[in-house]
């Protein structure tokens, strides 16, 4: 019985759509809804995609620096491999090798210029392992040239040092002494150290202005270490499982590390990135609700329209819940045909971006890392657009079938 009064909802109110209505007003303010609706989810689907790209990007660019996991202590600022269970960890299955790191922020001059940097203290075969020797734009990969101590630095930095790495000028290294109590004497509150530079990366990250890599005993023995280490670096035999790992390597760790996978290591940034796109989502989705909005317009006009045949309905026997779902079934109608309609031509835009690049970014000089809006397609952004259609349009389509009550009451 409900499936025969849900067919005769649907079939009168796709007349009733489609029919030729005595007032044209209806018909252009039906068609303005359904274009703002197309116009709305076809807008939804495109800044979702290109959001994704953009997010996709960035995370390769990012990943192609970090490790798959960093291993820090919970408390404190360094931790000693004497108590690290360094063995074990490098001899589990998914683990290719795990990484002794010494890093920490130092003043660094070259020539007359000097610049606060992060230097992170590695092994060699750290450079290779990583792809940092992928990411080089000039000079060699590598901490040391013969008995020379050599420095790998960001290409940000390396510019605002003018560094020239034909040139015999040294990178020269301050840190504050440890264990130094009196600081009265400036010129001896500090280890300095000396090292030659011999290569530049890029990762086109804010990396590029922060870090400079060095041998790990040059690290140490500038900050006064002897065994310690800030962070130990994992480098898995297949990256893509980093997240299936990381509880084994929490457990073999315990409670007084902390292990961050390559998104936690950059929490801020894609929490930023996951909330921009969240809010973009909640301004467009108030556009479209906008947008649907005429729908009460298009279906209050009707609903007079056709009061004749509510009341011919009314005297055949049908109840109120008949009545009501016919214009219901009018009002989702045209919503979810704008809808459909909006994320084909959406999905096409989106096609024809990723494709033939038509919309680029600045002025095509290649001054920019991308040279057009990336753009990726999702299936759960295209399912989220339709579920927040549908839920519009049940909303704005129930609104004026209450005016119906008042309709019978007319008559009677």
């Amino acid at each position: 019985m409900k499936n025969n009064t849900f067919k005769t909802a649907c079939f009168v109110g796709l007349r009733y759509l489609f029919s030729k209505k005595k007032h044209n007003v209806i018909n252009v303010i039906s068609i303005v809804s359904m274009v703002g609706i197309v116009v709305s989810a076809a807008a939804l689907i495109v800044v979702l995609s290109v959001f994704n790209g953009m997010e996709t990007f960035v995370r390769q660019s990012f990943n192609s620096f970090n490790p798959d996991y960093q291993i820090l202590p919970a408390e404190g600022k360094t931790f000693s491999l004497d108590s690290f269970p360094m063995k074990e960890l490098r001899s589990m299955q998914a683990v290719r090798n795990a990484y002794e790191v010494v890093s920490d922020m130092t003043l660094m001059t070259y020539g007359e210029r000097q610049l606060l940097l992060s230097v992170k203290g590695v092994e060699e075969a750290y450079l290779q392992e990583n792809g940092i020797d992928t990411l080089l734009i000039d000079g060699r990969a590598a901490l040391t040239a013969g008995s020379e101590r050599c420095a790998v630095m960001g290409a940000i930095a390396a510019g605002n040092v003018q560094l020239n790495l034909n040139g015999l000028e040294p990178l020269k290294v301050y840190y504050p002494k440890r264990m130094l109590k009196n600081y009265s004497n400036p010129t001896n509150a500090f280890n300095i150290d000396v090292l030659l530079p011999i290569g530049v990366f890029a990762t086109y990250t804010d990396y590029d202005g922060q870090y400079v890599f060095v041998p790990i005993e040059f690290a140490r023995h500038l900050m006064d270490y002897e065994h310690e280490v800030t962070s130990v670096e994992v480098k898995l035999k297949n990256g893509k499982d980093y997240a299936r790992w990381q509880p084994e390597i929490e457990r073999l760790l315990g409670d007084k590390f902390v292990v961050k996978n390559k998104y936690q290591q950059e929490e801020l940034l894609y929490k930023t990135m996951k909330s921009e796109k969240l809010i973009v989502f909640v301004i467009l989705a108030f556009i479209l609700l906008v947008a649907a909005f005429n729908i009460i317009g298009t279906l209050a006009m009707l609903i007079i329209e056709k009061k004749d045949d509510l009341m011919v309905f009314y005297a055949m026997g049908a109840k109120k819940s008949l009545v009501r779902r016919i214009f219901l079934v009018q009002g989702s109608f045209i919503s979810m045909l704008g809808g459909i309609i909006g994320l084909i031509l959406g999905a096409i835009v989106c096609f024809l971006q990723q494709t033939f690049h038509i919309i680029g970014l600045g002025d095509g000089s290649s001054g920019y890392l991308l040279d057009y809006y990336p753009v990726q397609m999702e299936f759960l952004d295209f399912l989220l657009v339709l579920l927040t259609i549908i839920v519009i349009s049940v909303v704005t389509s129930y609104i004026p079938i209450s005016y119906m009550k008042n309709v019978k009451s007319d008559k009677n």
